[in-house]
């Protein structure tokens, strides 16, 4: 009888480090889904429907801060025109003032013809470039 339950104890702590271990695991699994989903969880984490024209219009900024080549580049104006051509095509107008390493300054007006793709309103890589140009 003592043999039995010497047997017996020794095969429950082994099934209590099993059961130890697999919470262990699932402790982990449930602290690496937490982190993925708060780190993506920022503001636009659960974004339904259209950017508003003031998202469009900061990444149209982008768009045209990686293509003009000026040592400065400023919005000064807080206006801008924005039209939607079909459901996810965005027309953004506005002024840019370019500074170059002479010393010159001009005020130029763009165009920037993007598509929404979907996603976090305010990231790049959410949008496609479909033509950019300066207007007179």
């Amino acid at each position: 009888m003592a043999k039995t339950y010497i047997d017996n104890k020794a095969g429950k702590k082994k099934s209590a480090k099993k059961a130890g271990w697999v919470l262990v695991l699932l402790a982990l699994i449930f602290i690496f889904v937490l982190v993925k989903f708060a780190r993506n969880a920022g503001i636009g984490f659960a974004v339904s429907g259209l950017p508003s024209d003031e998202d469009a219009y900061e990444v149209a900024k982008d768009f045209v801060k990686s293509t003009v080549r000026s040592n400065s580049i400023e919005f000064p104006s807080t206006k801008f025109g924005i039209a939607k051509k079909s459901d996810s095509v965005y027309v953004v107008r506005s002024v840019v003032r370019l500074s170059s390493g002479g010393g010159e300054k001009r005020m130029t007006n763009f165009k920037v013809l993007m598509e929404y793709k979907g996603g976090k309103h305010d990231e790049l890589k959410n949008w496609n470039l479909l033509n950019i140009s300066e207007e007179q």
